[in-house]
């Protein structure tokens, strides 16, 4: 039997709990890699939380440092590529910027020549980040050989208006393992139980504890909850280089004794069983994974209208501005709270959120691209 083709995904930090590294790694454990196998590419330094999986499922892992310190970053990245360029069909570059140029450039100029450039985010805010956007998005769709994105909103982020005009991208849904976030009443009974959250109100939230996500905002939100709802609890599971900001914003708001904060998690379906409402209240998102994994579970989510609208897969979506005071968020919330919780994943499954099927499509498309 042959070998597989490789195929090497970029990932621009390291490997957490993140939207991306799930959808990365979702894709892997579904895809026949006696046909198609991944190697990683990973920039920064942390820990990698897959990295035993990845292993064992036969892939390779590189690391490189930040391209903030370029001049390493560059000497290790033509170093990987020198010595192993040769064994890739292609790279797949996963990416919320357009600063992975820099990878795509050098991995083309060291003998890749099928780039893939994957679109996870959208952004609509005005920060030296997004200049460079500005500056970098033209090299960055024209460099591509494959143009793919979560949405709508983040192709049109991500590519050039000319490859927008003429559809030159294709839209990857961010599917999931739908019968793992399936509505569980036993699940949902047992963690409560171990969380002493019975005869609570939670209100959950699934996301990495960084400005994008708008904890800050989200806190106020709860706690004008709070003070209509005195058996309100706030479960927070993610963990991120704000985490010590948001816990004093906490206490500032005298809320820290009502708030659960989970950290980082691999079994994020249970605490979803255990809420009761999911709010996210994100400044940009380019899909919105957790709010996919939400509505399987069954479970009512207000999330701010910054998002794409694609994202109300199951008809469980409240779309709410950002403009809003908290006290009208929160108002919102309490006015829905009450609602028959019902498992999503059949919808979901019709509209081909499933991994299982978007595995199957993705290792047909890496089969397709020939090497050189």
């Amino acid at each position: 039997m042959s070998e597989p083709i490789r195929i090497l995904q970029c990932l621009p930090s390291n490997m957490g709990y993140g939207g991306i590294e799930t959808f990365v790694m979702n894709l892997y454990r579904n895809i026949d890699t006696k046909k198609v196998q991944f190697d990683f590419l990973i920039h920064g330094e942390g820990e990698n939380s897959f990295e035993e999986e990845i292993k064992l499922l036969g892939g390779e892992i590189y690391r490189v440092p930040s391209i903030k310190r370029y001049i390493k970053y560059h000497k290790q990245m033509k170093k990987i590529f020198l010595k192993n360029s040769q064994k890739y069909n292609a790279i797949h570059i996963h990416c919320g910027y357009a600063i992975p140029y820099f990878d795509a450039k050098i991995a083309k100029k060291y003998g890749i020549d099928n780039i893939i450039v994957h679109s996870h985010s959208s952004n609509t805010e005005f920060t030296k980040r997004k200049i460079v956007q500005i500056l970098l998005k033209n090299k960055l769709s024209k460099i591509a050989k494959y143009r793919l994105a979560c949405s709508e909103e983040a192709a049109k982020w991500m590519f050039s208006n000319k490859a927008i005009e003429k559809k030159q991208y294709e839209i990857v849904k961010n599917a999931i393992d739908l019968d793992k976030y399936k509505f569980n009443i036993n699940t949902r009974e047992k963690i409560r139980k171990e969380l002493n959250l019975e005869g609570k109100f939670v209100i959950g939230h699934i996301g990495r504890l960084a400005a994008a996500k708008n904890h800050i905002f989200l806190l106020e939100v709860f706690k004008k909850i709070y003070q209509n709802e005195k058996k309100s609890v706030l479960l927070l599971v993610g963990d991120g280089e704000l985490k010590n900001e948001i816990k004093a914003k906490a206490k500032e708001l005298n809320i820290i004794d009502k708030i659960i904060f989970i950290g980082k998690s691999n079994n994020v379906t249970n605490y979803l069983q255990a809420m009761d409402v999911f709010v996210f209240p994100s400044l940009y998102e380019g899909f919105g994974l957790a709010v996919l994994e939400a509505q399987v579970s069954g479970l009512q989510c207000f999330v701010s209208d910054t998002i794409t609208k694609e994202i109300d897969v199951a008809q469980m979506v409240n779309f709410i501005s950002l403009e809003k005071k908290p006290e009208e968020w929160a108002n919102i919330i309490l006015n829905s709270k009450e609602y028959k919780r019902e498992n999503k994943s059949d919808i979901a499954k019709q509209k081909k959120y499933e991994i299982a099927e978007l595995s199957k499509e993705m290792e047909k498309f890496y089969l397709m691209i020939k090497k050189g």
